[in-house]
Formats: structure tokens, C-alpha cells, sequence
């Protein structure tokens, strides 16, 4: 008895799905070894796809992890959307304690937005990636003030305790300054 062995089936995926796969396999790449350290071909096998696939759907390593930047500060606004719930009775805006929990808590489910925050700092002497990543910070400032209605310095000192929060996390410390006792106290001191 003669059998022939089966090749395996190739599944098609859309394109859309294979992206988001591709972005989220550069998001965990990206965050362990930056944008100069990170191979695509690292990121082509943790997607399990071709290398030429990957350079076909995004065009270059650099506009990969631009993508990768925005994706990480899209996932931040939503979370800070999510606040609309939490807002105060008398001003029917979000606190700034509130917005800070939603990040703290997004931090804690996934390492990988304060590394790709961090790396996307680093990678700033890149122009095209400043231009993003300054864009992205300047705009995530704006949501801040228009979500809660803050001034300058309270929406400062909220960015400031962000970026030690993401620190925090980065470093994995122990006893992360990323409680929300923490934060409401840095937060009191402006208020």
C-alpha cells in the first residue's frame, strides 16, 4: 500500500489579521532589542511568516516600528476612553487618578507598552521616528487635558508620574512605584 504523504495546508489569512499578527510579533521583538538591534528576520520567525512577506506589508524595518510606536499609544487612549465611566458627578470629566489607574493597569497586563514606550524615546535621533513619537506624546497630552480638564502643570505632572510608572515597569523594580496610592499622591501635590 502505497500512501502519499500529505503536504501540510497552507492557511490563508486576510491580510488585515496577518498584519495585526506581524505588528503585535514586532511589538515583542521591538521592545526586547529596539529598533537597531531587531532583525526582521526575528520578527518575520515570530510571526511565522516570510521575511520578504513582512518588508512586502510594511516596506522597511524603520516604518515597522513607527507602527509599532503608534499602535502602543493608540492602546494607551483606549484605555484612557475607558475612564468616560469613572467621571466626576460635578465636572463629567475623567480624574486624572482615574486615567492613571487605567494606565497603571495596562502596564501591568502587558510589559511590552512601557518597553516599546521606552524604545521609541531611544530611537528619537531617527527624525521619522521622532517626528512620530513626539507627535504621539504631544498628542497623548491633549487627551489627558481634554478627558480631564486639567492645567498644564497638573497634565505635566500626570505625563511625569506616567513616565516613572513606565520606568517602574520597564525595570520590573520591586514594590513598582505604580500603585494608585502613589500616583493620586504625586497627583494631590499639583491639585
Amino acid at each position: 500500500m502505497n500512501v502519499k504523504s500529505a503536504s501540510p495546508q497552507v492557511v490563508r489569512k486576510p491580510a488585515l489579521v496577518r498584519r495585526a499578527e506581524i505588528l503585535e510579533a514586532a511589538a515583542v521583538e521591538f521592545a526586547e532589542t529596539g529598533l537597531a538591534g531587531t532583525p526582521l528576520e526575528a520578527i518575520a520567525a515570530r510571526a511565522a511568516i516570510s521575511h520578504p512577506r513582512v518588508v512586502q506589508m510594511f516596506g522597511s524595518k524603520q516604518s515597522l516600528f513607527v507602527e509599532a510606536v503608534d499602535a502602543v499609544y493608540d492602546r494607551i487612549v483606549a484605555a484612557f476612553a475607558t475612564c468616560g465611566g469613572a467621571a466626576s458627578p460635578h465636572s463629567g470629566r475623567a480624574s486624572l487618578t482615574a486615567l492613571g489607574d487605567a494606565y497603571r493597569r495596562l502596564l501591568q497586563r502587558d510589559r511590552t507598552v512601557s518597553l516599546i514606550m521606552l524604545q521609541g524615546f531611544a530611537a528619537a535621533a531617527e527624525p521619522a521616528v521622532r517626528e512620530v513619537v513626539a507627535r504621539r506624546y504631544l498628542d497623548l497630552q491633549r487627551t489627558v487635558t481634554e478627558l480631564t480638564g486639567a492645567d498644564s502643570l497638573q497634565v505635566r505632572t500626570f505625563m511625569a508620574t506616567g513616565l516613572v510608572a513606565t520606568v517602574s515597569v520597564a525595570l520590573e523594580l520591586p514594590g513598582k512605584r505604580t500603585d494608585s496610592r502613589w500616583a493620586a499622591l504625586l497627583l494631590a501635590r499639583v491639585s
